[in-house]
């Protein structure tokens, strides 16, 4: 991970902040300006007061100026209060509308291999950890960067006045508050050390909260009385959260509780100084008040830049995991790759010498697969469950490159093709899609409405058996699948939402369909429709058909029998069996029970 440094995350965070909200310079110039401004109107006004008192002068000869610089401060600190508050609304405003959408799009578009694996979902929890709140990562180093400037500006304009009227108080002021600045630094250090853990912690969490809110997960729940198991994991995670977090806030505390200490010596050693001046008769009561303003305001202006240092180190840190996660270069080509917009259909697919290995094994789930689908056939897959068939779909999907070997398109390699024009050549059905929470006309067409072919829409329900349901609904097409926008929304069957995917992939006809496992949920009925319907809506395609029921691939051209990610069997449903091989044995196996369902 490249680590940025402060003033370039500093940069980053503003830079990307105006782009996106014109307003925000005004409101932070206005609030550093009055900031700045109205402390030393306030200073002003005592110095005045106590020097009339002091010099035997009526006050009435300094009453205009006091009322005109009473004025001035009012305004000072209404427009202060204004720009602040403003200020404040569009540090949200920019983290919720730029940066959170910045990085939920860079997830939507970024390559498949970058999002699945456990260690780069660590490393995208990290990157929105730093835009979750607005007390972290980007929102704290708004809120923060200002106040930093402005007391960067102060202890500059108060520390020349100190330097020319109390020049021995500087260095008592500047040394305290280096030491409370190492034990800070101490306490981030420390805090950087348990990030790992901190977000381990919060990836624990986010899923026991998601599982037990899951209302899929409720009957589960209820009926195997799951909720003492959930609570006792709950609890374990809260005590092992306050066990860390206490660790992280007894370093800060620490740095605190010596802050105080340093300040109380601070402050009174230069109060001793000042307090010995006046006893000497070097400086006169008027003076005095305005010094001990100015050493309080110093001091003041010290503690702020202190703190507002600190808190933005520990902002940085998480703003470095942002950047990283939106530096995550592609693993295909996309706009760079070749061009692909006028293959020619229907499209042959080559895998020569495949093998893959997933990022968290050590152990291939294919190797050394070699095998073609000509123009326009009709292929099985099928095999036991861990042969290798998902993963397939996946590298031809090219969601996955493969660790060693090449698969052609139209003797293309499709590491040199632009990846989303590819991408438009496939339709699939993929065995664990889940619908969105949104229509069903929306969930099949993934388009805007005004974008829809509706004949078609109701063709690839009726193709994929749900046209019936669909029609017999309250608002047909319109009807929310679940109730998260609306209430009126219905929760389709496991085999309701499998056709609903295969109306999907077949709404979108693109010239490479892929079905995987698109009979698991259905009842044999359902299935035997599908199967009846498969030749007509595959017509003109290249198709891939992945199954685990080898009596469901009889339709198909050719079938590959997979085992621990190899062909040991190919051929015709007719061919494969005469051969007498795995392939008629786990056959016969399955239809010996069909065979019992059937006759009970």
């Amino acid at each position: 991970m490249i680590k940025h440094s402060l003033l370039s995350n500093i940069k980053y965070v503003y830079r990307e902040s105006f782009r996106n909200c014109k307003k925000m310079k005004f409101y932070l110039f206005t609030n550093f300006l009055t900031s700045l401004l109205t402390p030393l109107s306030v200073t002003l006004i005592s110095t005045i007061i106590i020097y009339t008192l002091t010099h035997d002068v009526s006050i009435d000869k300094y009453v205009f100026v006091i009322i005109g610089i009473c004025v001035v401060t009012f305004a000072l600190e209404a427009l202060n209060h204004y720009s602040f508050t403003h200020y404040e609304w569009e540090n949200t405003f920019v983290r919720v509308t730029a940066f959170w959408i910045r990085l939920a799009k860079h997830q939507i578009e970024i390559d498949y291999p970058n999002i699945e694996p456990k260690e780069k979902q660590k490393k995208t929890q990290k990157a929105f950890e730093a835009i979750s709140s607005n007390w972290v990562g980007i929102e704290h180093m708004l809120k923060r960067a200002p106040v930093l400037v402005f007391n960067i500006v102060g202890l500059i304009f108060y520390g020349v006045l100190i330097s020319i009227y109390v020049p021995q108080v500087l260095p008592v002021l500047i040394i305290m508050s280096i030491v409370n600045f190492f034990l800070t630094k101490r306490a981030n250090k420390y805090f950087e050390s348990k990030r790992e853990e901190v977000n381990d912690e919060w990836s624990e969490k986010y899923y026991l909260s998601r599982t037990v809110t899951d209302l899929t997960n409720g009957k589960d729940i209820r009926i195997y009385r799951l909720d003492k198991w959930f609570n006792k994991l709950f609890a374990l995670l809260t005590k092992k959260v306050t066990f860390l977090r206490k660790g992280i806030n007894r370093k800060y505390m620490f740095a605190e509780v010596s802050n105080t200490i340093f300040l109380f010596i601070r402050d009174a050693i230069s109060y001793y100084i000042i307090i010995m001046m006046i006893i000497d008769g070097k400086i006169n009561v008027a003076t005095l008040t305005f010094l001990i303003g100015i050493v309080a305001g110093f001091s003041s202006w010290l503690n702020g830049f202190m703190s507002s240092f600190n808190d933005l180190r520990r902002a940085n840190i998480l703003i470095n995991e942002y950047r990283d996660c939106l530096d995550t270069k592609n693993v295909f080509l996309h706009e760079e790759g070749k061009s692909i917009k006028n293959i020619k259909l229907p499209i042959e697919i080559e895998f020569k010498d495949v093998s893959f290995t997933y990022p968290d094994s050590d152990k291939p789930t294919i190797n050394n697969l070699s095998f073609k689908i000509k123009a326009g056939e009709k292929l099985a897959l099928v095999g036991e469950n861990g042969s290798g068939k998902t993963t397939i779909v996946k590298l031809l999907c090219g969601l996955y490159k493969p660790t060693k070997g090449k698969i052609y398109i139209n003797k293309e390699d499709l590491s040199n093709l632009n990846i989303d024009e590819y991408m438009d050549l496939l339709s699939v059905c993929f065995q664990d899609s889940e619908p969105l929470a949104l229509s069903v006309l929306q969930n099949v067409t993934c388009s805007k409405e005004k974008e829809v072919d509706i004949d078609k829409f109701w063709e690839a329900l009726e193709d994929a058996g749900l046209k019936e349901k669909i029609l017999s609904l309250d608002n047909k097409e319109n009807t929310y699948i679940t109730q998260v926008f609306d209430e009126s929304g219905v929760r389709f069957s496991g085999g309701e939402i499998q056709k609903l995917m295969l109306a999907r992939a077949l709404y979108k006809n693109a010239p490479l369909l892929i079905l995987d496992e698109p009979t698991a949920s259905l009842d044999p009925i359902s299935e035997e429709k599908m199967y009846l319907t498969y030749e007509s809506f595959s017509k003109g395609n290249t198709s891939l058909f992945i199954s685990h029921r080898l009596s469901s691939t009889k339709f198909c051209n050719r079938i590959l029998f997979l085992e621990n990610g190899k062909i040991v069997e190919e051929g015709t449903h007719e061919e494969l069996i005469s051969k007498g091989g795995k392939y008629k044995e786990i056959f016969d196996i399955q239809s010996k029970y069909y065979r019992e369902d059937s006759n009970e």
